[in-house]
């Protein structure tokens, strides 16, 4: 449908046209198809978002950061809720919402979100909020490439609604920048999303086909869009009160575009599809799937050569099925096994991550200080402490681990990856002031898994020393068990640590 469909070209309506057609925005243009009344009742379903939120520190990783501040959009939907971004409210300590020309700010909390997906739902704390407002209803079919939406939102924290127009000019998986943990389906526009408009509905026949989430840089006047399909997932899933997230196969597949290729795994003249070449340890596949196993099909659907199927006419990656089903569900596989066709079924089950390569929000970072020596998991955002292009500037050896601790099947020998992360300077480490960033491998002689393995070795020994052991040909370090235990609590007392150790539950 195009933006002059369902408008007849009346004098009244000629200057809307034009207004349209040349791209200009403003308050007052109507949704695609609609009468200014129900422009109305669009912009009293969109609000103003205020969120004061904190972030964890892991420098120091039993203190917070400041207090920093942050504006978005959001739009109500059925139940009296408020659906918007997850990075709007991310860390959120203080949320405020508002409508539009109110002035009047209620107090909202968080009762849902989603960083891997970048959705939340906000509840309000006072119903009366409600009044004078509308619901806005979902579109379940995702928009057609050249088709016209409308974006609502309060670009720079303005008081009054904003609506540009945009054309869907493409539909395919991106990393989903706020958690930069997964892969998810978008719909980008040729319409910026400005700091602001993030979680505001973009809407099409004044229906939500979309949420305002994420601007594509270096490129001006070109926005993403988490389109109906992972908003009915995420709106799915906390159907029972909580929020379980995506199930991933953990399937790594080759293509089969090389003949040659094609030719040596003995795929059947006219079949296609991919070959599962590893697993990622831990998810819903292994054990069921195996490297190797030709898979022809998922759920049906004949798999292309390329690892695209067809759905509704529509391509995708084979991965587009798994994301419509939610943790307990099921996928069906025809695959070929040893030169025999079967059927493999694999229930979805949540993911168990190993070691976190994602951005985190709302944790408490895991850590434990024992005699001035500061010991953490590897993660993300710990690598992320070395500030700006850390992939470039962070300890070389880490970034070996948190890269290919997959790949090289590291996760096997550490489900954990523990670091002396850096010492706390004290009479009973002094000469190990400098030891930082090595990765533990043992402690008074046990095999450390975990940053519990690594607590209950210290707390079990009864000898006279502390002996930590590292990855690669490095000395041990050594402490005099009997004078950390005389100074622990000084050194806590001394660095203002509140307390010795965060374990998560």
């Amino acid at each position: 449908m195009t933006i002059i469909q369902n408008i007849k070209a009346t004098p009244s309506t000629a200057g809307l046209i034009l207004l349209l057609l040349t791209g200009i925005s403003g308050s007052f243009i109507p949704a695609i198809g609609r009468t200014e009344n129900s422009t109305d009742r669009i912009r009293s379903a969109v609000v103003k978002i205020k969120n004061i939120s904190q972030r964890a520190s892991y420098d120091s990783p039993w203190e917070d950061k400041d207090f920093s501040g942050g504006r978005g959009t959001g739009v109500i939907i059925a139940g009296n809720r408020i659906l918007t971004s997850a990075h709007v409210v991310s860390d959120s300590k203080y949320i405020e919402i508002e409508k539009e020309n109110s002035g009047t700010p209620y107090r909202g909390v968080v009762a849902y979100i989603a960083h891997d997906c970048d959705l939340a739902i906000i509840e309000l704390l006072d119903p009366s909020f409600f009044e004078d407002t509308t619901v806005l209803s979902f579109n379940d079919q995702i928009p057609e490439l050249g088709s016209l939406v409308l974006v609502y939102g309060f670009p720079s924290g303005g008081r009054r609604i904003s609506v540009t127009r945009g054309v869907v000019s493409r539909i395919d998986y991106t990393l989903y920048s706020h958690s930069s943990r997964d892969y998810h389906l978008i719909l980008q526009i040729d319409a910026a999303i400005n700091p602001g408009n993030s979680g505001g509905p973009v809407l099409q026949d004044g229906e939500i086909v979309g949420i305002a989430f994420q601007a594509v840089q270096p490129s001006e006047n070109v926005g993403h869009v988490i389109p109906i399909t992972v908003i009915d997932h995420f709106l799915d899933d906390i159907k029972d009160g909580r929020y379980d997230g995506y199930p991933d196969l953990g399937i790594v597949t080759s293509n089969l575009l090389n003949p040659a290729y094609r030719d040596y795994v003995n795929l059947p003249e006219g079949r296609t599809g991919v070959v599962a070449s590893s697993l990622v340890e831990e998810h819903s596949a292994v054990g069921i799937i195996q490297p190797g196993d030709i898979i022809l099909s998922i759920d049906g659907n004949p798999i292309g050569n390329d690892g695209t199927i067809l759905i509704d006419g529509e391509s995708y990656q084979l991965e587009e099925v798994v994301e419509r089903k939610q943790v307990g569900d099921e996928v069906v596989f025809d695959i070929i096994r040893g030169g025999e066709e079967i059927k493999c079924r694999v229930p979805l089950r949540k993911n168990k991550e190993l070691l976190k390569t994602w951005k985190e929000y709302e944790e408490k970072p895991e850590y434990f200080l024992f005699g001035g020596l500061l010991f953490q998991p590897l993660s993300l955002e710990y690598l992320k402490t070395w500030m700006g292009d850390w992939w470039n500037r962070a300890d070389p050896r880490l970034l070996y681990y948190f890269k290919y601790y997959n790949q090289d099947k590291l996760c096997r020998e550490m489900p954990e990856v523990i670091l002396l992360s850096r010492v706390l300077p004290a009479r009973v480490n002094q000469y190990y002031a400098d030891l930082a960033d090595l990765v533990v491998k043992k402690v008074n002689g046990i095999r450390i898994l975990s940053l519990n393995d690594l607590v209950g070795a210290f707390e079990a020994q009864t000898g006279p020393y502390h002996v930590i052991e590292f990855d690669g040909d490095l000395p041990p370090c050594v402490l005099n068990a009997e004078d950390v235990n005389r100074d622990n609590q000084l050194i806590l007392k001394q660095y203002r640590v509140s307390r010795d150790r965060y374990l998560s539950p």
